[in-house]
């Protein structure tokens, strides 16, 4: 099966070269490299085009209406997300597509760690949130990983696609509403490397992330609360 990678981008200019030139090292390369940006006003779009990326740049900002319209345009039979400061192993690809391969299997998400930023914030993501992830799994929830998740295109395009208007949580309502179609699979080995630097932001990120969950497992919403850009 074939395989695009969208990424969202806002004002990437300094990470995303890292991201891409990960991509270009993978053991399984991709069809296609989508980069979806929102009203950038430095360099990104720029760089994307130099380094192979195919870019779709939209008049509107915000996380899910980005990953809606690199699905609206993908050409292959798998779609795969990551983020603009994120970095992919060799064999990401590799895994996504054998795990998809898998007779009933629709979507697949892995995990993150982060090498920078508070300490608070690394401790949470580097430990307690891989040991959780497994646990919610086991019980049915799905705390899928935007800068690491993939699934069948004619699926995600099934059920709609992403929420447009969400401003987090796009991914977790992506994977919820993909298991109306088949199997979707937790693996605690697919790892990615972001930049931590959502970290910076200190104590006041643990009651944006506690107010904006709680919002989206009350309401199944997530259009009135959203993260500040930290570049």
């Amino acid at each position: 099966m074939t395989i695009s990678v969208v990424i969202p981008t806002f004002n990437e200019e300094k990470y995303l070269p890292t991201t891409l030139r990960s991509l270009q090292k993978l053991d399984t390369p991709p069809s296609e490299i989508i980069v979806v940006d929102g009203m950038s006003t430095d360099k990104t779009a720029e760089i994307a085009g130099k380094m192979g990326a195919k870019v779709l740049r939209v008049p509107h900002r915000g996380i899910g209406f980005a990953r809606q319209k690199g699905l609206e345009i993908v050409k292959s039979e798998i779609t795969a997300y990551t983020d603009a400061d994120t970095v992919v192993p060799a064999d990401w690809l590799t895994k996504i597509h054998t795990t998809l391969s898998s007779p009933g299997v629709v979507g697949v998400f892995g995990t993150f760690r982060v090498p920078s930023g508070w300490w608070v914030y690394r401790f949470w993501v580097n430990t307690i949130q891989q040991i959780a992830n497994q646990i919610l799994y086991w019980l049915g929830i799905l705390m899928a990983a935007g800068q690491n998740m993939a699934f069948k295109t004619d699926a995600g395009r099934a059920v709609g696609g992403f929420p447009p208007e969400f401003k987090i949580a796009e991914d977790l309502e992506m994977m919820r509403r993909l298991k109306s179609q088949g199997n979707v699979i937790f693996r605690q080995d697919l790892v990615v490397l972001s930049s931590g630097r959502r970290g910076n932001e200190g104590p006041v990120l643990l009651w944006r992330i506690f107010k904006a969950f709680t919002y989206y497992f009350l309401f199944r919403r997530a259009d009135k609360i959203g993260f500040p850009d930290i570049r």
